[in-house]
């Protein structure tokens, strides 16, 4: 609907009336404002309608009336789209209402307790409750913009608008007290705030309020000034400064004296024991003693200029210039894909000597550079660094007779095949594709652990050495004590030629684990929601780009769940970790998108994967479709798809690239291919299994409903030839109290392929194991 004029009603200004007025000025909304309307007359035309009704008029008639300021907020924004206010994309879209609900029930209403006026004759416990879940969202808002400027993609959204103005009277010149925030406290959310104020709209974010917004401004602390205070010390929960290591030390003693005199009185003391800090202990001993070139290049960027630091790390490059009077030194540290420049000038910097290729070996060596950060000419970085002081913290030994020298350096050139670099798994942390590569799998494990607890499951060790074969697939590593050294007694041997293993370290016969599964259910039929994450080991003679003999499986377990609420679980994981990674994995995102035979299009594909609803289909559905487009000759397979047989990796990836061109998850696959604790359908042939296949990769997670029926799950283990006595303690979970459960398993490396756009399994795991290979 196309509106002619658009006019704000409210008794006065208020948070929502500025969010209203900011969010037109925005979106090039012509707007009046009234503000001495009466707030009986305004519920009066709408319910809800006191605090202020937005009067849209269209030229097809009556004028419709809003009285909710988000909804006004959103009509504004698909008014005049091309402004851009609801975000860029879908996911940015989800991102702006996420926040403007955040706003709403983290932000306004408990403000709104903080400041009711003292004849509402509210207890001052309840306001200073309300300031702290305030002060609690604040903290959730700082981690949030750490690295981003806005809340919702890179411009200002209805998000930004939404927080700003619920946090504006919260922070405003007329505010102070013990029911204000102090900005200082948090550098993320100041460095966010400070930027909107400058924003030409932002400086007249309501009738009559420009000299509040300069009062405001003159206020606020500086981000360099609030960013060397938090270096002082961190904060106690309760905003005010923890002590330095001097001042802990001294309350040590003091309470160390304390504890030796005991109570007044000599009686036992009755006060409980104080709260624990809710962020961790007091104490904050560590120290780097340098500066993260992360935190400098890719978290503050031009905000750093002017700071002296130092940096430690290794170089990546190192030239010359002026006749040898200059060196220009790239170092990088590994905490990101960007490598800080450093300028050495012979007579400025301090053991520049020291620093020549010929000295220091050039690349490859390690470098302490001490100097200060300025704005940097260079296209594509926001700073430099001009060294005053630099030290060689170890050469390059690489020169032919073992002295000081590159040429040796397996490193020194500046590009390697990945197979070269795989042979050389001990160095190629340093390059820049396995560095962005471990940045992504370290980022895809914390969100694994992160997604999980988050959700109130509990991380379970299971063990690798194992007596069970999940699989019953008999691909095992043996563990064994019993192979005889030179001069040993040869291996004992039953009477029918096999191996007596009860003479073995365990008894029996033990091997390496394929899977944590069973380990974990047991877990989940006591804890509930559980999960493991670790290790697996498949004696598969593969050589393909997908297989290793060790790698790692994640394997949730969801109690009381049905294949829908494991389906469920599975796809919200995946796009979380899609999430985590576009989120705070950019830089190296871009860089795998730019090297050599890297994937174009990555982060594109990861936010389609993001964006849109997976599709369900039925392995018969699946087979169907696949039968069709090979009549139709749409497409040749290698392997004809039959009911009966496993899809190979060239139909899955056809069905998620072609057919869908998004993930799928394929269901009911026939039970004699699946495994034995699979719950066999009603119709006796398949089994509630699914597995998901991604663009790519094909197959990614694989999960079931188990079969919580003693019968047929004793039934299942004769048709696939398993003993029941090597399974006892596993069908104890059915005779005691056994219930509906399901879970799925994800390989991790297969994760990190998907995420990283790379194309051998070999190239995403630190020191890859297959066959004959077991260097390092």
């Amino acid at each position: 609907m196309q509106a002619t004029s658009i006019r704000l009603r409210a008794p006065g200004v208020s948070y929502q009336t500025r969010k209203v007025v900011l969010a037109a000025a925005l979106a090039g909304v012509e707007l009046s404002v009234s503000l001495q309307e009466d707030p009986e007359i305004l519920s009066s035309l709408v319910p809800h309608g006191k605090s202020l009704v937005l009067e849209v008029q269209s030229a097809s008639g009556s004028p419709f009336l809003i009285a909710r300021s988000n909804v006004a907020l959103r009509f504004l924004a698909e008014n005049s789209p091309a402004a851009g206010l609801y975000g860029e994309t879908l996911y940015e879209a989800g991102l702006v209402d996420q926040w403007l609900d955040f706003s709403f029930n983290s932000l306004e209403t408990p403000a709104a307790v903080m400041h009711l006026p003292p004849d509402a004759q509210v207890p001052l416990a309840v306001k200073e409750t309300a300031r702290r879940e305030v002060e609690g969202a604040v903290r959730v808002l700082d981690e949030a913009l750490e690295k981003s400027t806005f809340l919702a993609g890179h411009k200002v959204t209805l998000a930004d608008v939404g927080v700003f103005c619920a946090l504006y009277d919260l922070v405003g010149v007329e505010n102070a007290g013990s029911m204000s925030i102090a900005l200082e406290n948090f550098p993320g959310v100041l460095r966010w705030f400070l930027t909107l104020l400058h924003q030409p709209c932002f400086q007249h974010v309501s009738p009559g309020e420009a000299d509040k917004m300069k009062r405001l401004q003159a206020k606020l602390p500086s981000v360099g000034s609030t960013r060397r205070k938090l270096a002082e010390g961190p904060l106690a929960e309760n905003g005010n400064r923890r002590p330095s290591k001097a001042g802990i030390a001294g309350a040590r003693a003091t309470q160390a004296s304390a504890a030796k005199s005991g109570p007044a009185g000599g009686g036992r003391s009755s006060t409980k024991p104080p709260l624990l800090p809710k962020d961790g202990p007091d104490s904050s001993l560590f120290d780097r003693r340098r500066t993260v070139i992360k935190q400098l290049l890719v978290e503050r960027g031009e905000a750093a200029v002017g700071e002296t630091v130092t940096i430690k790390g290794w170089v990546r490059t190192i030239r010359a210039g002026n006749k040898g009077a200059l060196l220009f030194i790239e170092l990088n540290d590994g905490s990101t894909a960007l490598s800080m420049q450093a300028v050495l000038e012979a007579d400025k910097t301090q053991g520049f000597a020291e620093a020549t290729p010929a000295s220091c070996g050039g690349v490859g060596a390690s470098f302490s550079i001490t100097g200060t950060l300025v704005r940097s000419p260079a296209e594509g970085q926001a700073v430099e660094l001009h060294a005053t002081v630099v030290e060689v913290l170890g050469k390059v030994y690489g020169g032919e007779d073992g002295g000081v020298g590159g040429k040796l350096y397996p490193l020194s050139k500046k590009a390697h095949s990945m197979e070269y670099l795989r042979c050389n798994a001990h160095l190629r942390a340093r390059t820049r594709v396995t560095g962005s590569v471990m940045r992504v799998r370290h980022a895809m494990a914390y969100a694994t652990h992160k997604f999980f607890n988050d959700r109130g499951f509990k991380y379970v060790h299971t063990p690798l050495i194992t007596g069970a074969d999940c699989e019953g697939a008999g691909e095992m590593f043996t563990v064994t004590t019993l192979l005889p050294e030179k001069g040993a007694p040869r291996l004992p041997i039953r009477p029918d030629g096999s191996i007596d293993y009860s003479q073995d370290f365990f008894g029996r016969r033990t091997s390496l684990t394929v899977s944590g599964q069973l380990n974990v259910e047991t877990y989940a039929c006591g804890l509930s929601d559980v999960y493991t994450f670790g290790p697996t080991f498949r004696a598969e003679n593969s050589h393909t780009t997908r297989h290793l003999a060790e790698f790692w499986m994640i394997e949730p377990e969801i109690a009381f769940a049905d294949l829908e609420m494991d389906m469920a679980l599975a796809e919200d994981y995946l796009k979380y970790c899609v999430w985590y990674a576009l989120r705070h994995n950019e830089e190296d995102l871009v860089l795998l998108e730019k090297v050599p035979g890297g994937e174009a299009g990555l982060r594109e594909r990861l936010r389609n994967v993001l964006e849109n609803p997976f599709v369900r289909i039925t392995y018969t559905e699946a087979v169907a479709t696949l039968e069709k487009d090979l009549a139709a000759e749409k497409v040749a397979f290698q392997v004809k798809p039959e009911w009966g047989c496993d899809l190979g990796s060239e139909h899955e990836r056809y069905l998620t690239e072609q057919v869908y061109k998004r993930p799928v998850i394929v269901t009911n696959y026939p039970k004699d291919i699946k495994a034995f604790y699979m719950r066999l359908d009603e119709d006796g042939k398949t089994v509630s299994a699914m597995d998901i296949l991604v663009p790519k990769i094909g197959e990614i997670i694989g999960g079931s409903q188990r079969e919580e029926r003693l019968d047929v799950l004793k039934a299942r283990c004769r048709e696939m030839g398993l003993e029941e006595a090597a399974l006892w303690w596993y069908l104890d979970l059915r005779r005691y109290g056994s219930h509906k459960h399901a879970g799925f398993g994800l390989g991790f490396e297969r994760l990190i392929l998907f995420i990283t756009g790379l194309e051998n399994i070999r190239d995403v795991i630190p020191f890859p194991r297959f066959p004959a290979h077991a260097e390092f």
